[in-house]
C-alpha cells in the first residue's frame, strides 16, 4: 500500500510551493498526483535555488511521488485533455491569481459540470475578493501583513528566515482536502475549497502571538508576549536554548553555572525576568564563557530544565535524536544524484517505505499519464515532438549562460 490515500487522483495546477507543498503531503500519503505543467519551463521552482544536472533542490522535495504531464491550454487538443483528466479527478489543487481561472474556463462552475463531485481547490494570497485581489504575492507580502514580521521586532520588524506561510497554507490546503474527501464519503458531496495564505497566516500566528491583542474590552489582565519569553545564551562553543519559565528551574540553573542572579529583585519572577531581559541574557553570558553547551545542557537536562544546544545547519542530521528517530533520509535521485530531506512526520499502517518515487524531469510521464487517459498515438507523438524541441530551446539557454560566465 503506498498509503491511505491511495486510489485517489489529485491534478495540481500549481507553481512554486504553496500548492506543490499541499499536492506533495498527499502524495506522501499515497494519493496519485499529476502535477501538470506549461510548456518550456515548467513549474518555476524547477530553477530556484541550489541545483545539480539541472534538478533544483527544493523542487525535489516538493514534488516527490508525483507524476509530470506538460499541456499547453492555448492549444485546443491540450484543454481537450485537460478536461478529460479532470474527469477522473477528485481533487484538483490550483493556484493562480484571482479570476484567471474563470478566463481559462477552468473555474469551479466550469469544472463541476464534467465532474460535479470533485474537490476544487483555489490557493491565493489574499483571497478571492477584496481590495488586495490582484496583489502579485511573496510569502514576506503575507508577513508584513499578518503581523509576523512586526511580531519578531516591533521597533525593527523583520521576516522568518523562512517562507512559513508558503508553507503553512500548503499544510492547511492538504488538511482541508483530507477532510473534504470524508465528507464526499459521507454524503457524495464535493465542493470548493478557497484558502488564501492572509486567512492561513493569521489561523496560525493568532494564539500565541496575539494573547495580547484577542480579549476585548476592560479588565484584562496582561501578561508579556509569549515570543519575548525565550532567550538564547552563548555557551564556550556555541548557543544554547534554556526555558526557565519557573521561578524554580531558573534558581537550579543558575546554581549550575556558579551565580546568584535569582536573589535579585528584577530577576526573581518569570515577568520581572522577561521585562529585564536586556540586562538578563549578557550577565549570565558572563557565567557561560567556559562552559561547553553539551555539557550544559546534558547537567540541566539531569535537573529537568527544558534546554537544547542550537544546532547550525550543517550539524542537523548528525544530531542524535534525529537520528534515532529516522527523521532524515539519504537517498539517490537519478538526476540530481544523492540527496538529504526529511520523511514524512506520520506512519500510516502497511504503507511503502518512502520516496514511493523521486521529483520528476519536466513532462517525464505525459505517455504514461495520456495513455491512461486513452489518448491517440499520434497526439502522443505531436506533443513528444513539441517537448523535445523545448527542451532544446531549455539547452541552449542554458549553454549560452554557462559560456557568457565563461567569459565573464
Amino acid at each position: 500500500m503506498s498509503g491511505p490515500l491511495e486510489g485517489y487522483r489529485v491534478v495540481e495546477l500549481t507553481s512554486t510551493v504553496s500548492g506543490p507543498f499541499a499536492a506533495m503531503m498527499l502524495a506522501d500519503q499515497g494519493a496519485d498526483v499529476i502535477k501538470v505543467e506549461p510548456p518550456v519551463i515548467g513549474d518555476l521552482a524547477r530553477f530556484m535555488g541550489t541545483t545539480r544536472s539541472g534538478m533544483a533542490a527544493m523542487f525535489s522535495v516538493l514534488n516527490r511521488n508525483k507524476r509530470s504531464v506538460v499541456l499547453d491550454f492555448k492549444e485546443s487538443k491540450d484543454f481537450e485533455i485537460l478536461m478529460s483528466l479532470l474527469a477522473t479527478a477528485d481533487v484538483l489543487i490550483e493556484n493562480y491569481r484571482p479570476g484567471i481561472v474563470k478566463k481559462l474556463g477552468l473555474d469551479y462552475r466550469s469544472i463541476k459540470k464534467i465532474n460535479p463531485n470533485i474537490i476544487y481547490t483555489s490557493i491565493s494570497g489574499y483571497g478571492q475578493s477584496g481590495p488586495y485581489i490582484n496583489r502579485r504575492v511573496y510569502d514576506p507580502l503575507i508577513q508584513a501583513t499578518a503581523g509576523a514580521a512586526a511580531s519578531q521586532n516591533p521597533d525593527d520588524p523583520e521576516y522568518y528566515k523562512t517562507i512559513v506561510f508558503d508553507k503553512v497554507t500548503g499544510l492547511t490546503a492538504a488538511q482541508s482536502i483530507s477532510t473534504a474527501l470524508l465528507h464526499r464519503e459521507r454524503t457524495g458531496e464535493g465542493q470548493y475549497l478557497p484558502i488564501s495564505m492572509l486567512d492561513s497566516a493569521l489561523y496560525y500566528i493568532w494564539p500565541d502571538v496575539m494573547w495580547s491583542k484577542t480579549l476585548l474590552g476592560e479588565g484584562i489582565d496582561y501578561k508579556p508576549d509569549l515570543f519575548e519569553s525565550f532567550p538564547l545564551f552563548k555557551a564556550k562553543d556555541k548557543p544554547i536554548s534554556v526555558i526557565v519559565v519557573a521561578d524554580k528551574d531558573f534558581q537550579r540553573f543558575c546554581e549550575v553555572i556558579g551565580c546568584k542572579l535569582y536573589e535579585e529583585q528584577k530577576y526573581s519572577t518569570f515577568e520581572q525576568r522577561v521585562l529585564n531581559k536586556q540586562t538578563l541574557i549578557p550577565e549570565i553570558e558572563k557565567y557561560l564563557e567556559d562552559k561547553e553547551a553539551d555539557v550544559l545542557c546534558e547537567e540541566l537536562d539531569k535537573l529537568g530544565i527544558p534546554v537544547a544546544s542550537i544546532n547550525q545547519l550543517d550539524e542537523i542530521h548528525e544530531d542524535p535524536q534525529v537520528i534515532e528517530q529516522g527523521s532524515l533520509i539519504e537517498t539517490e535521485h537519478p538526476l540530481a544524484g544523492k540527496m538529504r530531506m526529511p520523511k514524512p512526520p506520520f506512519n500510516f499502517l502497511n504503507q511503502n517505505e518512502f520516496p514511493k518515487s523521486h521529483a520528476p524531469v519536466l513532462g517525464q510521464h505525459n505517455r504514461e499519464v495520456l495513455s491512461e487517459l486513452g489518448v491517440e498515438e499520434k497526439e502522443l507523438i505531436r506533443m513528444e515532438e513539441r517537448e523535445k524541441a523545448n527542451k532544446e530551446i531549455i539547452d541552449g539557454m542554458m549553454l549560452a549562460d554557462v559560456a557568457n560566465t565563461s567569459r565573464d
